[in-house]
């Protein structure tokens, strides 16, 4: 049986048009961006994002993970939906304002942090945001029309505040405020209509279930922060060790290659439900489902990949990148568009870790690789330049590529076949 019948395709056609809105809005406002404030400005809205971005992660805490698959397995249990959904948001509260005491120190008592401390206190409306998204809760149901109106609601909002009140160099301040003022109202609107569909309670939260979560996905959560840091700091350091105007470059080459890690994460959330749910029922034909999910879109991503590395020259054009530095970003650009075909793999091997309840190994994974990242990047930054923290990333996930083969052969024997059975 194929996995890509007619309703899968509508609901993947209906949440990519949703998800396009993410690659497609970096695209609109980047150039616009880049011409108000300068590469160094971009660098600093980067560096904000990012921190944002990072703190985002340990609010998260395991609901996209764990959260999902839960709603996934539970969707038709009314009561059970309601006891995660309130245990959830009461622990992303609770961590929320953990994070809010944590980040006004770093702001107010680190000098790197406190020198633009209008900058990241704006930044800190897309961690509130995310505080609210309940995307995670749909993934789960597989409602896709909902998830695609918050996206799209949510980056209209943006761009339109971009375009409209960015006037001048110093305004990159509040380019981070327009994008979590635009999450907030976009996930404000999703999180009510939930609430009113399933006559959720918001009166009667119970703390111990909400600090059962902390509790016992601390160690699963660590890991998705380090996770986090591992995707989103190398544009910390690398303004930390070459400036804002390096970190600048950085971003506009790492905005390109995110639009396929924002498709990747797409696609790894779109099929991640689904996927738990088959290899509950059964090992071998979920690994048959992961298998036609997964391979079909590397074979995609090859071909779109690879349009994009043989016209580098012309694409980093239309991001206004002066004519003595292009021949040397052309060069940084195809070495970091590596990066999205080696998470092409990595990905839908993450997806087994998950499924599997690979945790253990997972978390440990996830620290040790995000730690040697760490140290590459800075050694490598330092020593090689751009080119050198493309490298750093790309030999990090080759290692995760070669761990989690290793981890997930005895899931794999006797499991999964090279054909597909009829």
């Amino acid at each position: 049986m194929s996995v890509f019948n007619k309703q899968k395709i509508k609901d993947f056609f209906i949440y990519g048009l949703g998800q396009a809105i993410n690659i497609v809005s970096p695209l609109l406002i980047l150039p616009y961006i880049i011409y108000i404030c300068g590469q160094e400005g971009l660098g600093k809205v980067g560096v904000g994002m990012s921190l944002a971005l990072i703190l985002s992660g340990i609010i998260d805490y395991g609901s996209y993970i764990n959260g999902v698959k839960d709603i996934s397995i539970n969707r038709t249990n009314k009561k059970v939906l309601e006891y995660h959904f309130k245990s959830i948001y009461l622990s992303k509260f609770i961590l929320l304002v953990g994070v809010l005491f944590v980040f006004t120190l770093l702001i107010l008592f680190v000098p790197f942090f406190e020198q633009d401390k209008k900058l990241y206190f704006y930044s800190f409306f897309i961690v509130i945001g995310q505080f609210i998204n309940p995307i995670w809760f749909f993934q789960g149901i597989e409602n896709f029309k909902l998830i695609s109106f918050i996206n799209v609601t949510s980056k209209i909002i943006y761009i339109v505040l971009v375009f409209i009140l960015l006037h001048e160099a110093s305004d990159y301040i509040y380019v981070n405020f327009f994008l979590g003022l635009g999450a907030i109202i976009g996930n404000v609107i999703g999180l009510i209509w939930l609430i009113k569909k399933y006559s959720f309670s918001v009166t009667s939260f119970e703390l111990k279930p909400a600090l059962d979560i902390i509790k016992n996905e601390f160690s699963f959560s660590v890991s998705q922060l380090f996770l986090s840091l591992y995707q989103y700091s190398p544009i910390l350091l690398i303004s930390y060790v070459a400036g804002d105007f390096v970190a600048g470059q950085f971003k506009v080459i790492d905005q390109i290659v995110s639009i396929f890690k924002t498709y990747l994460n797409m696609f790894f959330y779109f099929v991640y439900a689904n996927i738990c749910l088959e290899i509950s029922k059964e090992v071998k034909q979920g690994l048959k489902v992961w298998k036609q999910y997964n391979g079909l879109n590397f074979l995609f991503l090859f071909f779109i990949l690879s349009v994009f590395y043989y016209n580098a020259e012309l694409i980093l054009t239309y991001f206004k990148i002066d004519a003595e530095d292009l021949a040397k970003n052309v060069l940084y650009f195809r070495i970091g568009i590596i990066v999205p075909f080696l998470v092409s793999i990595s990905q839908p091997l993450r997806q087994l870790m998950f499924a599997f309840s690979e945790n253990k190994s997972y978390i440990r994974i996830t620290i040790i690789t995000t730690i040697l990242n760490f140290i590459l990047l800075l050694l490598f930054t330092k020593y090689y330049g751009l080119g050198g923290a493309f490298l750093s990333i790309i030999l990090i996930e080759i290692i995760i590529i070669i761990v989690y083969n290793i981890i997930l052969m005895k899931h794999f024997k006797g499991n999964i076949t090279i054909k597909n059975e009829n």
